[in-house]
């Protein structure tokens, strides 16, 4: 049996960082010792476990896998990303996109999610596992589908193992656990799925398991063989239940309904392709990563055309009557989907507030006097290893951002602070 921490380190890489060399024993290590604390619910301390690794002896980011998990687990503590958008590429290829973007036609995304969602029973949706603002927008479609019928929700990040009982207790109890899965830790994740729960959505775990892993022989063969898994187990669960509607959450490129270039002079099938072919079914594929930040350089200029529209709505791009694709995906998934730029409000994005949060005062008594600290806000009655409903890091001398929590329940506050280190 596959140590869990190990399967955390896998489920942690993102298409990007599966390179043929990828990466080193010391940086599995490193990258398991942190799973281990976030299982404990210890954000902090698992962040802390990447600092060595993640930034050299002056402090500077040392480009790579160790910094990218770092970004990712921090941004579990403030909701945006820690670093910036890379600078825009002006290549020939980044100006024509973003010359086309800007010449686009924009839609308001979930009324035409909904309007396409009618004519399917399943939807996939990604997100890059770097920005908890796609698990907002997640939660909007969820809410969008649900008078449509659609009543089983498929994560990909969704635990294995014996998948009945884990999700069978995720359904029973209502709200994720520190175990239900890896991107479920994000406290935005989190939520996404609790308030899924309670609108009736059945979850369903689709993820391959230690044995389908088996052994690959590089790159493409862990690809082939995880898409296959996840498409197989998808395929049964719709035959099983030929009524029922599925929304699909899923990272990056496993959205794509047809092949797409791998790198390597090649096509990589991913699950929507598989799955389409599988069950004749034709999935309303969407992509919230190619217009997003933090992809790469590629959509700089692009994601800049659009802001300059300054669209206050989550949009979908149209040429004509025809939706618009660009990037990787181009041709790939039927619609892509860009976000308005983050405003911030007593220091948090403005986007929470559509998850039916209200701004809440950090009591004096939890604002800490040295250092760092992490605030977190847990719903009242939920179990000690529940996924908190919203936490926020609070730095000594600084102004303290607010909370951003349910207005209709209880909560109870907890305060962390770094493991002391040792001597």
């Amino acid at each position: 049996m596959i140590r869990r921490a190990a399967v955390v380190v896998l489920m942690m890489l993102s298409t990007a960082a599966t390179a043929q060399d990828g990466p080193s024993k010391a940086d599995f290590a490193v990258a398991s010792a942190a799973g281990d604390r976030l299982d404990t619910g210890r954000y902090l301390d698992a962040a802390e476990a990447l600092r060595p690794l993640a930034f050299d002896a002056a402090g500077k980011p040392k480009a790579g896998f160790v910094h990218d998990q770092w970004a990712e687990l921090y941004t579990l503590m403030t909701a945006e990303p820690v670093d910036p958008e890379p600078s825009p590429a002006e290549d020939a290829e980044a100006k024509a996109m973003a010359e086309r973007v800007a010449g686009a036609t924009l839609r308001d995304a979930i009324s035409e999610i909904v309007a396409r969602a009618a004519k399917t029973r399943v939807v996939i949706l990604n997100e890059n596992h770097g920005l908890p603002r796609d698990r907002a927008f997640a939660l909007e479609v969820a809410r969008a589908l649900q008078p449509l019928g659609y009543s089983v929700l498929a994560a990909e990040t969704f635990m294995v193992g014996d998948k009945g009982v884990a999700m069978s207790k995720l359904a029973k109890q209502g709200y994720p656990i520190q175990r239900t899965g890896y991107y479920t830790h994000d406290p935005v994740f989190g939520d996404f799925a609790r308030q899924s729960l309670a609108l009736g959505y059945r979850p369903l775990s689709y993820e391959q398991t230690g044995e389908e892993r088996g052994q690959p022989r590089g790159r493409a063969e862990s690809i082939a063989r995880r898409e296959e898994a996840q498409a197989n187990h998808l395929a049964q669960a719709l035959a099983a239940d030929p009524k029922a509607k599925f929304f699909v959450y899923v990272g990056f490129s496993h959205v794509t309904e047809q092949p797409i270039d791998d790198g390597d002079d090649g096509k990589s099938q991913w699950m929507a392709t598989r799955l389409k072919a599988k069950t004749g079914i034709d999935p309303l594929t969407i992509d919230q990563t190619n217009l997003g930040p933090l992809m790469d350089d590629s959509n700089g200029l692009a994601r800049r055309a659009l802001a300059a529209r300054n669209v206050t709505r989550s949009v979908v791009l149209f040429d004509g009557d025809h939706p618009m694709t660009v990037g990787q995906y181009a041709g790939a998934v039927d619609l892509q989907v860009y976000h308005p730029v983050t405003r911030w409000v007593k220091g948090r994005p403005d986007w929470l507030a559509a998850m039916n949060r209200r701004a809440m005062a950090i009591p004096a008594g939890f604002l800490p006097k040295k250092g760092e600290r992490l605030v977190q806000a847990f719903i009242a009655g939920e179990s000690d290893d529940a996924i908190p409903v919203d936490q926020v890091l609070v730095r000594a001398g600084e102004d303290a951002p607010s909370l951003m929590v349910p207005g209709d329940k209880p909560l109870r506050l907890v305060m962390r602070d770094p493991a002391p280190a040792k001597p």
